[in-house]
């Protein structure tokens, strides 16, 4: 009798584990390169960027695009994501070599408040960007350095 209840009680929560399923994640919508661009361009102002250090969009797009291929909806964030942590940690370095104190304070704060938001798929990313941050706070520019030198060549900044 005991068996039976377990297999009635099984069987009903197979059941409803069944009907309340997650819905299985679609494919990506794949890019051209036309497609990739437009998207590139839409997603581009939801950054906010230093003076002075905003990519040339179209080249941008050129050099991390498809080429010929296509590339699954979203890596445009990706590769925004990573330009923008460019863009933040350079003129951070820059400001510092200026003595601009103002300008470091701002990149300091976007380097510990915002970077370290992106990806949140990514927590090992997310975990460099805190320690970027904290170490630039206490005057170390070293892993800022290695992150632009490791990532940034492809990016031309518009004038």
């Amino acid at each position: 009798m005991v068996e039976r209840h377990i297999v009635i009680v099984t069987a009903l929560l197979a059941l409803a584990g069944c009907a309340s399923a997650q819905p299985q994640p679609q494919p990506a919508r794949l890019l051209d390169p036309q497609q990739y661009a437009k998207a590139l361009g839409d997603k581009y102002s939801a950054f906010s960027w230093p003076e002075g250090r905003e990519p040339d969009l179209s080249v941008l797009a050129e050099k991390s695009g498809p080429g010929d291929g296509k590339v699954p909806e979203g890596a445009e964030r990706v590769v925004l994501e990573i330009t923008n942590s460019c863009a933040w940690y350079a003129s951070w370095e820059d400001a510092r070599q200026r003595g601009d104190h103002v300008s470091v304070a701002r990149a300091l704060k976007v380097m510990a408040e915002v970077l370290p938001t992106f990806s949140p798929e990514d927590p090992d990313g997310q975990r460099y960007a805190r320690e970027t941050a904290a170490k630039a706070k206490a005057g170390d520019g070293t892993q800022a350095a290695d992150y632009v030198t490791a990532n940034c060549d492809a990016v031309k900044w518009s004038e």
